[in-house]
């Protein structure tokens, strides 16, 4: 095959287990076209629990190889410690434009030939080139699970980033679904969800013009909104199989999320496809995929996170001595300054616990000089349960709500090993279904696509099934 041009279409933790039903109903069009004019598969991922996470398999993804290999193992791990290239770093070396946007751990952003947009849990606003930071303000500020600064949440602010934006690309039409929506909340509260299937709406804004700017040969565009509501609405979608009540309110407000998400992804990738020229191969994948999750808890796994990373370091007597981001809900990642001080807060953090020193109150994951850290979860524990800090004390205890903040919603899609990849353009096989794969021939392939060498530590096989000629 000659050299081709490569979009990458991230859309993380798709599954045809859903895709298919709603392409039956009519509900997936462009889904249905690329499936029925490009070659399709399921790509398995050699990532398995409990290092089935997406910052795990899409670096899978990005370098063909495994975990073993890159060395990633949580989300915004200091960025020396990845092992391995990724493809766009590949590309770059070799000479070819690159366009990233929002591709996971891929901060910091690199001086490519081209435009880099890191994806929404980077530590700081940086971009390439530097002007993109607007973009990632936004992105920054709305996208991520944290309360809003004082000066980022204002009206002065809001006008400033605005007009930026606008700039930048941000389309009339965008502006009215954003106004639509605003609208459609004052009336119905509940409704607020939508706001997550915006922000790939927003951002394609930003990336088409990029994208059409610099036409680079290899370009990545990831969006996380439907694997979002997969996690939290799947027991609201098919509540016959969860054992914890489903309430007639609860099926009623959220049961048709999921299939918003995925009819929002199909209309994406129909704008994906005005991008493309003759030369361009459309790649659309998932580096794994979901299925419900049934927890063993009574009450269900509950969404919560730290109401304050500032206040827990103060509690933890490290304040001044570390540095903290939150990721997922539930999860964040600590940076000391020093090995005394990852003794001091590991030791801390270890010891705290809900109630009684048998329930502790953390998960731990360390890595070299860092650590990412997730809430444990407890059928026992109320908003009135008291965490205690031995170090504090055993007198001194803080109540669980004022630390922890419950969304009131529950865990109830899980990830699964099975994932999504659909090939489109010349070149490309109609009808063609690969019936083997992992995700670790997704990199080989592309750079195939791309008329680069595949690197020998490459662990996964070129997909040429799907190459017509």
């Amino acid at each position: 095959m000659e050299r081709k041009k490569v979009l990458l279409v991230e859309l993380n933790e798709l599954t045809w287990n859903l895709i298919d039903p709603l392409i039956e109903q009519g509900k997936l069009p462009t889904f249905a076209r690329l499936k029925s004019e490009g070659t399709w598969a399921s790509p398995m991922s050699v990532d398995t629990p409990p290092q089935m996470d997406p910052w795990i398999t899409w670096t899978t993804v990005y370098t063909g190889r495994p975990q073993a290999d890159h060395n990633v193992f949580f989300l915004q791990q200091p960025p020396e410690t990845i092992r391995a290239p990724r493809i766009w770093e590949i590309c770059h070396e070799q000479g070819l434009s690159v366009g990233v946007y929002g591709s996971l751990c891929s901060w910091p952003p690199q001086p490519v030939k081209g435009f880099y947009v890191p994806d929404t849990f980077a530590p700081d606003l940086t971009t390439t080139p530097a002007g993109l930071s607007p973009i990632q303000q936004l992105n920054l500020t709305y996208t991520r699970s944290i309360r809003l600064p004082a000066d980022q949440d204002g009206l002065m602010f809001k006008a400033k980033l605005g007009s930026q934006l606008l700039k930048l690309g941000l389309s009339a039409s965008s502006i009215t679904r954003i106004v639509r929506q605003l609208a459609s909340e004052r009336r119905n509260a509940t409704l607020r969800w939508r706001r997550v299937a915006l922000q790939p709406v927003v951002n394609f804004d930003f990336f088409s013009r990029l994208y059409r700017r610099h036409r680079p040969a290899f370009a990545t565009f990831h969006t996380n909104h439907v694997a979002h509501y997969m996690h939290t609405y799947w027991k609201a979608m098919q509540p016959e199989i969860f054992p914890q009540p489903t309430s007639p309110e609860e099926v009623r407000d959220y049961g048709k999320v999921i299939e918003y998400g995925y009819r929002s992804a199909d209309e994406l990738l129909k704008n994906m496809l005005s991008l493309l020229d003759e030369d361009t191969i459309l790649v659309v994948a998932s580096s794994m995929g979901q299925k419900p999750f049934i927890s063993p808890l009574k009450k269900g796994k509950r969404i919560g996170q730290p109401r304050s990373l500032e206040r827990l370091m103060e509690i933890l007597d490290v304040q001044d001595r570390v540095k903290t981001l939150m990721t997922m809900s539930g999860q964040f990642n600590v940076y000391p300054d020093s090995a005394e001080s990852k003794e001091v807060v590991l030791n801390n953090l270890n010891a705290a616990y809900i109630d009684e020193p048998d329930r502790p109150m953390f998960y731990i994951d360390t890595l070299e000089d860092s650590f990412t850290v997730n809430l444990r979860h407890y059928d026992e524990t109320t908003d009135e349960s008291r965490c205690y800090f031995p170090h504090k004390g055993e007198d001194v205890s803080f109540r669980f709500e004022d630390l922890v903040y419950n969304t009131g919603l529950v865990k109830s899609g899980c990830h699964d090993e099975k994932g999504i990849m659909m090939l489109y353009g010349t070149g490309i096989k109609p009808g063609e279904h690969i019936a083997e794969s992992n995700n670790l021939d997704i990199a080989p392939t592309l750079l195939t696509l791309l008329g680069l060498p595949v690197q020998t530590e490459m662990k996964g096989r070129v997909l040429r099934e799907a190459f017509s000629g």
